[in-house]
């Protein structure tokens, strides 16, 4: 068995090659958000002018979060104005669709390239948005109330649920002379303290922008090789709670919602073909 000397050389390589800068997302029940606000469920920010997003049975969708891309600096992977909104439909598997996860119909991502400052709250309940703050529709939505974000810029690593992580480990570990039995999963490699600790150490739980996913169950790209060019975190929402106030997201049975982006999309502003995936215990 290895123990953590001996992987260590390994765990610092993958760190070199995959370090990349995220927004680690924090969620404020002290304050009602704006129409305008980034944040979590409640009335959505929309230009009236524009078709409200609808599945194929013209149903409208639910907003789960918006993020309002001008109060913040996000750096050049995002764009520096505008307004980036994620939509779920009204059932209880929060609109996936477990066959086809990439096909934008129960789900949408809109990117508003500006945003209309005399639009109201009034204007957009007139177009028969539903919300997550009526009482019959929160069970169709992880996010049970309306909530203010906060953003932080961290660095952060590929971690062992992406399904790029045993690869790359064992060809570091290749590269840098430490023989990894091929027959062996990497968790039989090693004690279970060991590998616990690689875990922690390289864990992207939580919320984020731009970071690496975390799963409670698989990669859905491992199993679909057409995933696969869903190359990018663009939003990961975890479950939530807070002692004072209970469950702020549940996704399931504690689980997590990922909306993966190719990169090259993201980089041309691109927001018509998304991965969106939940998962929970």
């Amino acid at each position: 068995m290895m123990n953590y000397n001996d992987i260590k050389p390994i765990i610092e390589e993958l760190k070199v090659r995959t370090k990349k800068e995220a927004f680690s997302i924090k969620i404020c029940n002290d304050r009602v958000p704006d129409l305008r606000d980034s944040k979590l469920g409640g009335i959505p920010y929309w230009d009236i002018e524009k078709e409200y997003p609808v599945d194929s049975q013209g149903k409208k969708l639910m907003l789960l979060a918006q993020i309002n891309l001008e109060q913040y600096d996000f750096g050049q992977r995002l764009p520096g104005k505008g307004m980036l909104q994620f939509f779920t439909g009204l059932d209880d598997v929060f609109g996936m669709d477990f066959d086809e996860q990439d096909k934008p119909d129960t789900f949408r991502v809109i990117y508003h390239e500006t945003i209309n400052d005399t639009i109201t709250k009034e204007a957009v309940m007139s177009l028969g948005v539903p919300t997550n703050l009526e009482e019959i529709l929160e069970e169709y939505t992880p996010v049970t109330k309306e909530y203010a974000l906060e953003f932080t810029k961290k660095e952060v690593y590929l971690g062992e649920c992406d399904y790029r992580f045993e690869p790359l480990f064992r060809e570091i570990a290749k590269e840098i002379g430490i023989d990894l039995q091929e027959e062996e999963n990497l968790y039989n490699l090693m004690d279970d303290e060991v590998y616990e600790q690689m875990i922690e150490e390289l864990s992207n739980t939580g919320h984020w922008l731009l970071g690496y996913p975390f799963f409670t169950q698989t990669d859905p790209r491992q199993y679909n090789e057409k995933y696969s060019y869903y190359d990018t975190v663009l939003f990961q929402l975890d479950s939530d709670y807070d002692k004072e106030n209970g469950d702020l997201v549940l996704w399931g049975d504690c689980g997590v919602g990922n909306f993966f982006i190719n990169s090259e999309d993201l980089k041309n502003r691109k927001f018509d073909k998304i991965l969106y995936n939940w998962d929970c215990c």
